[in-house]
Order: C-alpha cells, then structure tokens, then sequence
C-alpha cells in the first residue's frame, strides 16, 4: 500500500468520526430542548381536545344516557375532561397530567349538561373533545347547596331513582360518583363511570346502591323523556 493510500484511507476515517460525533451531538441538543422545554413536546389533551360547548334549553335523561355512553372504553383523568371516543384508552394506566378522560365528578357534570360556573341557572352542552372538568367535585354532589343543580334523594330504594340518576360516597379526601345507566336488581346496577386510570370510564354491574356510605343524587330540571311529543 502506498503513503498516499493510506493518507486518503485515514482522512476518510477521520472525515466519518467527525461526521458522527457532529450527528450525536445534535441529537443531544435536540433532547436537551425538550427537556429544557418540555412544554415544546404538548401534552395529549393539548394535542386532541379542541371541542366547543353551546347553551341549552333542554336535556333529557336519554340524552344523558347517550351521551355517557360514548365514553365506555375510554381513558380517566384525574380533573380532566376530554375524550377522543375511538373505543380505547389513549392514555392507559398512569396518573398523566394532560391525558385522556374525565373523572368520575367532571364526568357527571358534563353528562348532566351543567354550566361551568357554581349557582347558574341553566345548563350546557361540552363537546366529549372539549377540555373541561366544570364547579363540582364529589363533595358537592355529596353535600348539595340549595343553589346547586342537583339534590340529594330521599332514598335509594329502586321506586325512588331513575336512570342517570347518581351515587355519590365522600369520606376525608376520598369520595366517588357513578351514574345509573341502567336499573338493575338486588342493590346493583349498570353504573356509567369515570372510575381511575387503571380501568378507565366504563359501563359495569356495581353495587354502589346498596353500600350505606353512597348517597342518591339527581339532577335538577331534567327535560322530560317525551320532548318534544309530550
């Protein structure tokens, strides 16, 4: 081998060093802006959820009930709101800050159609993909003021509730609520509900009815199921 083959062999070599160390320092600088910036990457909701929300004159129980339908199988946010509704959880099993679902009190606000601000008359429809969790937590629905639009029932014997309905349990910081999709028997039913990351919003046979530490609570002013042929 020549002197002049084995300079050029040894430039080359150079040459691709030089152009590889140049490549991973990029892809360094690169991880080091996201880090640095991890707001430049975006959040799940920040990249899915841009619904819309109107004011409305009427909302019936089976309007409720077709609307909460539509979450069964996706995510659960702790204080989210938004769902892509493609039948699965988009952002399974952790506790994200941006991710997909609402929680069990955000969900109910929007299946009741209620308005974002506490002690307004009057209700709203929020989009599934519109980002929002609404006034009330399950301490509100636990414990409702009389200006709030819901209340508390007398009972949770099954002559006392209909469907879309609520049970509601609050204890210290803990407390849960689940809608009633469909009446069931013997203390359980089909309940509609925000329940945590790891299951998701489901439909599932519960028997929040007859555990003493739930309440039942309705919604105010419901539409009648016969509108608008009553």
């Amino acid at each position: 081998m020549t002197e002049e083959g084995s300079l050029v062999r040894w430039l080359r070599r150079l040459a691709g060093t030089f152009v590889a160390g140049c490549m991973a320092g990029l892809f360094a600088m690169q991880v080091l802006v996201l880090v640095a910036n991890p707001a430049a990457a975006g959040t799940w909701s920040q990249d899915n959820c841009s619904g819309s929300a109107w004011s409305m004159t009427s909302w019936r129980r089976a309007d409720a009930q077709a609307y909460a339908q539509r979450g069964d199988r996706e995510g659960y946010e702790w204080n989210g709101g938004c769902y892509k509704l493609n039948d699965r959880d988009d952002t399974p099993n952790a506790p994200d800050s941006g991710g997909e679902g609402a929680d069990c009190s955000g969900y109910t606000f929007k299946s009741w159609a209620l308005k974002s601000s506490a002690g307004t008359s009057g209700y709203h429809y929020w989009t599934h993909e519109k980002e929002i969790h609404g006034a009330y937590y399950t301490w509100n629905y636990h414990s409702p003021a009389s200006t709030d639009p819901f209340k508390l029932l007398a009972s949770k014997t099954y002559a006392a509730t209909l469907y879309m309905d609520a049970f509601v349990y609050r204890s210290g910081d803990a407390g849960h609520i689940g809608m009633i999709y469909l009446e069931g028997s013997g203390g359980s039913d089909y309940i509609v509900e925000a329940k945590s990351d790891a299951l998701g919003t489901r439909i599932a046979y519960t028997n929040y009815r007859s555990q003493s530490a739930y309440r039942g609570v309705t919604r105010k002013a419901w539409t009648p199921d016969c509108y608008p042929n009553c």
